[in-house]
């Protein structure tokens, strides 16, 4: 009997050896992970967005309750998982009790959530021992190689490597068309409901316009890059910019009534642009991977002399590719803010 003990454990000894593998994360930092990847918590909404497109059976928990608009297109099963938290501004931290009671394998965090250090990191998940994997997603071509890294770490290398091809061919595209523009159009990104909040132009929730050849209006000094910036209505007078795009339905439905606005070159030539949303803003907020679709969408914006598509087709197959769901032309119509 003893012998057999002996046995069965030195066979459960092998077992979790042969489970162990080393992770380098993006950060070149190597991790060891013990156990078999079942559940991960991916920190931020950026990579919990990234972890459910390429495998969404692996998510342990959601950083906040998604909302109805949301929710309408997403897996009902990850819709009511438990909500952990994370870390993604605002001094937010995770749920370290519900992190406990959910048990990850893995936790996903950002670059940035590195800069508190180790061990206020290790504090507030209240010093459970799990492996810790660090990813950049910041620009559109830090979360496409994450899409990569995600892939090795659940062992789903080939639908990652599928969805980063897509991603990639459309970045080198905006590439190649940015190299033939001769004149970039000027930008406006009107967020608020009064249209009057902005982005810096070296802000990362105003990347597309930049990566789609456009010229954001709003400059910035380095100190005041990111986050939501508040300007006056003569300022934006003095931008006058030929394109605006409107981040909420409530200011769109109403910019073209509004007499004051008429004075700005874009309304008067009507290039203002609803930024479609669903389950994710195309564009921003959250910057995560269906601005890889805006990208090409703002593309045929900026430049239709350069660059046509259909953007139907265009959309239904990427939501099919990259959240396994079948676009009606009602649900593209309400995306879009056809109604508006």
């Amino acid at each position: 009997m003893k012998r057999i003990i002996q046995i069965l454990c030195l066979c459960i000894s092998f077992y979790s050896l042969s489970q162990s593998k080393t992770f380098e994360d993006m950060l070149g930092t190597k991790i060891e992970i013990k156990n078999e990847i079942k559940k991960i918590h991916a920190s931020t909404p950026i990579l919990l967005y990234s972890l459910y497109i390429i495998d969404k059976e692996k998510i342990a928990g959601l950083n906040f309750p998604f909302n109805q608009g949301e929710a309408q297109y997403l897996d009902e099963k990850i819709v009511n998982l438990p909500v952990l938290g994370g870390w993604f501004g605002q001094g937010r931290t995770p749920n370290s009790e519900m992190i406990l009671q959910v048990n990850p394998d893995v936790i996903l965090l950002s670059d940035f959530t590195k800069k508190m250090g180790e061990e206020k990191i290790k504090a507030s998940l209240g010093h459970i021992n799990v492996p810790l994997v660090y990813l950049k997603s910041n620009t559109l071509e830090e979360m496409i190689e994450s899409f990569l890294y995600i892939g090795q770490l659940v062992n789903q290398e080939s639908r990652a490597n599928t969805l980063a091809r897509y991603a990639q061919e459309s970045l080198d595209l905006a590439k190649a068309i940015s190299k033939e523009v001769f004149k970039k159009p000027k930008v406006y990104y009107a967020e608020g409901k009064n249209g009057l909040q902005t982005e810096c132009h070296s802000s990362i929730h105003s990347e597309l316009i930049h990566l789609a050849a456009g010229e954001n209006v709003h400059k910035c000094e380095a100190k005041n890059q990111f986050g939501r910036q508040t300007i006056h209505f003569e300022q934006l007078l003095g931008y006058n910019p030929e394109i605006i795009l409107v981040f909420e339905k409530e200011f769109y439905s109403k910019i073209y009534q509004d007499a004051k606005w008429q004075h700005i070159d874009a309304v008067k030539n009507k290039r203002v642009y609803f930024l479609p949303k669903g389950p994710f803003s195309w564009f921003d907020r959250p910057p995560s991977f269906m601005r890889i679709l805006g990208l090409k969408w703002l593309l045929s914006i900026f430049h239709p002399q350069l660059y046509q598509i259909d953007i139907h087709k265009e959309a239904k197959n990427f939501y099919k590719l990259f959240l396994e769901l079948e676009l009606t032309d009602a649900m593209l119509d309400d995306i879009m803010g056809k109604k508006l």
